[in-house]
């Protein structure tokens, strides 16, 4: 009799065990980005303006603007909405889900993906038009780099009295996603 007591005693201890170690176990949030990146992470808190979460991946704690979050799908099945995509029915990398502004808090927070120049096209028939070409010109070549957004840092209308309008526009593309590193082919020394 006392090995049926020693066995059932050993077999609730492990039972109790099991149920000890499952409540241990971290529940994990996902963060869906507008970029169309998923994070399973850990929520630590938000904010009226951030995110913080920690990352069990990277071990570490990080901090994510809510602008950059499509939605949480919270561990206990709870979903919140912060924003909605833009252009949900347009390919990725199109030139016009391109946003251009010239508000520097509108990139904050993404990364630099270098310079472009958009040039308008010289047939244009007036200074609105030359401008819109310059833009879409901008957005073209934003799209080539995988940017989401493109600061614009200088406008410069050119042409004079009697001669046909045309239009520059520099500005920096701005990504979701680091920059991807060149190899040697992409960029010989």
């Amino acid at each position: 009799m006392n090995s049926k007591k020693l066995i059932i005693t050993a077999f609730l201890f492990i039972i109790g065990f099991q149920v000890m170690a499952q409540d241990q176990i971290i529940k994990l949030d996902t963060i869906l980005l507008l970029s169309r990146k998923k994070l399973v992470v850990q929520i630590k808190n938000v904010s009226s303006a951030t995110v913080r979460y920690f990352d069990p991946k990277n071990q570490g704690s990080f901090t994510i603007e809510r602008k950059q979050i499509q939605q949480i799908v919270f561990s206990s099945g709870r979903k919140e909405v912060f924003n909605k995509p833009a252009f949900s029915m347009v390919a990725e990398g199109d030139w016009k889900t391109i946003i251009v502004t010239d508000n520097k808090s509108d990139v904050s927070g993404l990364y630099d993906l270098g310079p472009v120049i958009g040039r308008s096209s010289a047939g244009s028939k007036d200074a609105k038009s030359a401008k819109r070409s310059a833009i879409i010109r901008l957005q073209k070549k934003a799209a080539l780099l995988g940017a989401a957004m493109v600061l614009v840092t200088k406008e410069e209308p050119i042409g004079g009295y009697g001669e046909p309008p045309s239009f520059n526009v520099e500005g920096i593309a701005y990504g979701y996603e680091p920059p991807k590193e060149k190899t040697e082919e992409e960029n010989p020394q």
